[in-house]
């Protein structure tokens, strides 16, 4: 039977506006549009997505590239290569494996041919600005793209008068990890109903990264003309006049093909939904022609992220930078409020997906929307505390409405109660902080994982028993000292929380098992090539460490199965940032602390720490912990200038979801967050001057003196215009009501602190 629906009864009218263009600029006269490079991070492991979306769009619309010498495109996109489909969903700077690729639309010339999959060749390199992208082929067919919240629309443009015009949906569509086929995602089954005007359908898929049980995503689309002809399409070929099909054979390629004859212009409004066909066509503007969706897209952006800053540096490449990273950090999580299909949610409630992975971003990428968007950030804790309350448990990693792997601690925690020491409104906080008990006294139901078989990693904290028994985690669980340490950390949030709560036996219980790290501590392990003892080491159940030839140089794999999870056991024995005091302490002296801290790099010492991964963010800051800042000016510097560039290959690794890009704002501002705290350590900016209108009104401003590549250095700082003399300074300072940092730049190593070093709040020392 034909469904008939959304007929449309125009064609748009043909553009007149140059491509991908707003006039728009800043109060500085900045266009930040003209700065931000969307191919930044493509490659070299980046895995940017540099397709089109809004600040946490569900709808991430791009190319999906066949590539052998790219491996698995995880955001869809590779350089080279074919192109076999346009879908609608994305993830954009993860690892492990691609998720979505879904909903997918090729436009093409000729016949289908048995088991052959249709494919596009480009003619030049694809072309991008924020809200529009475009392809040009060597076929004669130039695509256009831009999104909505949603939905999108594809505007197709066919240049051989003597080809019929086609457009091919496939339903079956989705990214594959055919490098990593044990994480890979399937199609399970789907369907598709069409008239000439356009079509309705759903598509089921199941796997991917966070080995996700199937789930359905429905689909609508019209076109601006109707086609001539509507015909089927699978492995047996083409058949003529077919106005629906379904299959429920998995990988199956299947869909319809759209023939249009000599039209030169074809426009899709294509949306989604993983509530139904009727919420993915409501979804949809279908009045809505291509450039002003560019525009009103672009005007998103600038509103909420980019005209928020106002900046100006002694090199223009810095402000590239700058907004380039920028946009990163809003990609993901997705908000999908209003479509979650999981029994119990209301369409009112708050909800993202998409978090791949808190691991990855609780550290800076959070602190960072809590101060530039802080009505994200307040909808970011009220959808985890959501998912808690309908699902039971906060996720690590989350995709296609379901959690799905936690590669250390249940950090969730963390980005919570970052939100609640800096005042962040709008979150229910008694639900969120049974969250977070949750997380802390009840160990998740058991989770088969063929890479961690010792317990669940689909949420909570899979180790929790040592934890309670112990005190720290044995390595009779996977991870057994990435664990321990974040365990740590996540037991201090909770005691932040319950302060604040005034629960205050909450308070003291937690903070003293936040302590707990430093049952890990082995005193005289030692370290090959250095002449100084004490380390981070794996403990047994008995309370020995009698490991043989245990290396703190070395993870093994430094993966699932290991003892650290992307960190070597040097560099986790700096991921306590809350109980940093003791940490000196125990390395004996200020002078040894620093050795430690220069050892990790290049700088100074080898390439041991990798900021490619998180657990060693925070390092290069430490130095403010023994009143040396300008090691951090130093090394802060180094990193900006050696590992972050520009361009396609310009981050040392994934992208993480925005994590690096987060870094490297923070960096580039002078103030890095101790997150969970209220604290920010001082660090040399790379701008000139900088300008943030806070969404209260008031603004947090950044002014360097004599800044140039040189003058690296802070000679004296100022904070809301009187002199400073700590290295760090408290959120309510720079942004309760707004707030200033004054530096005075140079080329000279100057020790111009004098105040108190920055806060640990460890109070449980075991020695």
């Amino acid at each position: 039977m034909i469904l008939i629906f959304y007929l449309i009864s125009f064609i748009l009218a043909a553009p007149t506006k140059k491509k991908g263009q707003t006039k728009i600029s800043n109060k500085n006269g900045i266009n930040p549009l003209d700065h931000v490079d969307l191919f930044y991070g493509t490659e070299n492991g980046g895995n940017m997505f540099p397709g089109v979306t809004r600040p946490f769009g569900m709808a991430k619309i791009g190319v999906d590239v066949l590539d052998s010498k790219f491996g698995n495109p995880y955001s869809g996109y590779a350089p080279g290569g074919v192109i076999n489909g346009i879908s609608m969903m994305h993830e954009s700077g993860t690892g492990g494996a691609p998720e979505y690729g879904v909903v997918s639309q090729l436009p093409f010339y000729g016949d289908y041919s048995n088991g052959e999959e249709v494919t596009l060749s480009r003619s030049q390199p694809d072309s991008a600005k924020v809200g529009y992208y475009a392809v040009n082929t060597t076929s004669k067919i130039n695509i256009e793209l831009t999104a909505g919240e949603r939905y999108g629309i594809l505007k197709y443009n066919f240049n051989d008068n003597f080809q019929d015009s086609k457009v091919l949906v496939n339903v079956s569509h989705h990214l594959t990890a055919p490098n990593r086929p044990w994480w890979t995602q399937y199609f399970v089954n789907g369907s598709i109903d069409a008239t000439t005007n356009g079509y309705i359908g759903q598509t089921t898929i199941k796997g991917g990264w966070g080995d996700q049980e199937p789930w359905t995503i429905y689909f609508c689309s019209n076109f601006s003309t109707p086609a001539q002809s509507v015909s089927k399409f699978d492995k047996n070929g083409e058949t003529q006049n077919q106005f629906s099909t379904s299959s429920t054979t998995q990988d199956d390629s299947f869909g319809l093909i759209f023939n249009f004859g000599h039209q030169q212009e074809v426009i899709s409004h294509a949306g989604i939904s993983f509530i139904s066909t009727t919420q993915a066509c409501d979804n949809i503007n279908h009045n809505q022609d291509f450039y002003s969706l560019v525009e009103e897209t672009q005007q998103i952006w600038l509103n909420e992220v980019f005209n928020k800053f106002q900046i100006s540096s002694f090199n223009n490449s810095l402000i590239d930078k700058f907004y380039t990273n920028l946009y990163g950090t809003h990609l993901i999580p997705s908000n999908k409020t209003g479509e979650n299909p999981n029994s119990g949610w209301s369409t009112s409630q708050v909800y993202y997906d998409d978090f791949f992975t808190i691991w990855d971003t609780f550290r800076c990428l959070n602190p960072l929307i809590n101060i530039v968007n802080p009505r994200r950030g307040s909808e970011i804790v009220q959808s985890l505390t959501n998912i808690y309350l309908n699902e039971g448990w906060t996720p690590d990693g989350r995709s296609a409405n379901q959690n799905g792997r936690t590669q250390g601690g249940s950090n969730s925690d963390i980005v919570m109660a970052d939100a609640f020491v800096k005042n962040i409104s709008g979150i229910n906080w008694s639900d969120a902080y049974s969250a977070m008990v949750n997380n802390a006294e009840n160990q998740p139901p058991y989770w088969y994982d063929s890479f961690a078989s010792d317990a669940s990693t689909k949420q909570g904290r899979g180790a929790l028993p040592d934890w309670l028994k112990y005190g720290y985690v044995t390595r009779n669980y996977t991870r057994s000292v990435s664990r321990t340490m974040e365990y740590s950390y996540d037991d201090f949030a909770l005691s932040q929380v319950a302060l604040g709560l005034g629960k205050n036996d909450d308070y003291n219980k937690y903070l003293k098992r936040s302590s707990n790290w430093q049952n890990l501590w082995n005193p005289e392990a030692t370290a090959k090539g250095y002449d100084y003892k004490g380390f981070i080491q794996p403990k047994n159940s008995d309370g020995s460490f009698n490991f043989k030839n245990y290396d703190p140089l070395s993870c093994g794999g430094c993966y699932w199965g290991d003892d650290e999870y992307e960190g070597k056991p040097i560099e986790y024995g700096f991921a306590i940032p809350h109980d940093i005091q003791t940490l000196v302490s125990l390395v004996g002296s200020n002078d040894s602390f620093v050795q430690r801290i220069s050892d990790l790099y290049p700088l100074h010492g080898s390439k041991i720490a990798d900021v490619g991964n998180e657990p060693s963010f925070l390092t290069p800051f430490l130095f403010n912990f023994v009143n040396q800042q300008y090691k951090t000016s130093e090394l802060v510097n180094y990193i900006l200038t050696q590992n972050f560039g520009s361009g396609v290959d310009g981050l040392p690794g994934n992208s993480d979801g925005g994590a690096m890009q987060a870094w490297v704002i923070f960096s580039m501002i002078g103030i890095y967050p101790i997150a969970g705290t209220t604290t920010y350590l001082i660090t040399s900016p790379s701008v000139t001057n900088l300008k943030l209108t806070l969404d209260n009104g008031s603004t947090f401003v950044v002014s360097a003196n004599n800044l140039s590549g040189d003058n690296i250095y802070i000679q004296s700082l100022k904070v809301n215009g009187k002199k400073w003399d700590k290295n760090w300074v408290d959120h309510s300072k720079l942004f309760a009501n707004g707030g200033s940092l004054e530096f005075e730049m140079g080329s000279k190593q100057v020790i111009w602190e004098s105040g108190d070093v920055p806060p640990s709040f460890g109070h449980y020392s075991r020695n």
